[in-house]
């Protein structure tokens, strides 16, 4: 008898474990407080100048404002690529077919994005790098044993393009990576010291 007691009472001290919080997307602006102008390497700085920082963007600019009615469609006309148009059932801004490689964290449970994630700045740091609660807080704690904490990190060139071609193969265009990668390419950034 004393046996279902003890399992029912160790049962219950687990459950009362707090459980470790997920890492949350904070979004390119929290990554600039490190990574931006003050860092030896400013990596939101390749990041702010380049297409990625558009993405969403372009999901308005290239579609229309209103839907065409085809036979008994209604379909918003995005042009995507080579100048090659498609219809999508919503606007592009707000399509599953397009959301995925133009914002960060598209489908992503709610609760896992920070109240400093704007999706509208589009594919950010954390498309490629993941989400980055945990690397922020310890960067701001200045505990720079824990500096790489939940980020991707990449090999080698290879790694980086496979992961590129994971929104730019096909699609939307042809997608040379060794012309493409140097207009995105960053070093790890490092604080100045005293940051």
């Amino acid at each position: 008898m004393r046996q279902p007691i003890i399992w029912s009472i160790a049962a219950t001290m687990v459950l009362a474990l707090p459980l470790p919080a997920q890492d949350k997307y904070v979004g390119s602006k929290r990554c600039a407080q490190c990574h931006g102008p003050d860092a030896r390497v400013n990596a939101f700085h390749a990041w702010e100048g380049s297409k990625h920082a558009g993405a969403y963007r372009t999901l308005k600019t290239h579609s229309e404002t209103e839907a065409r009615k085809l036979g008994d469609l209604e379909l918003w006309i995005v042009e995507i690529g080579r100048g090659v148009k498609y219809g999508l059932p919503r606007p592009a801004a707000e399509s599953k077919e397009c959301l995925p490689c133009h914002v960060t964290a598209f489908g992503v449970d709610a609760q896992l994005i920070a109240p400093s994630f704007d999706p509208e700045d589009g594919v950010q740091c954390e498309s490629c790098h993941g989400p980055g609660s945990a690397h922020a807080e310890s960067m701001a704690a200045k505990d720079v044993g824990k500096a790489g904490t939940g980020l991707k990190h990449y090999d080698d060139d290879r790694a980086i393009e496979a992961r590129c071609r994971t929104c730019h193969e096909g699609t939307c265009g042809d997608f040379d990576f060794a012309r493409m990668w140097p207009a995105i390419r960053h070093a790890p950034a490092i604080p100045r010291s005293g940051n």
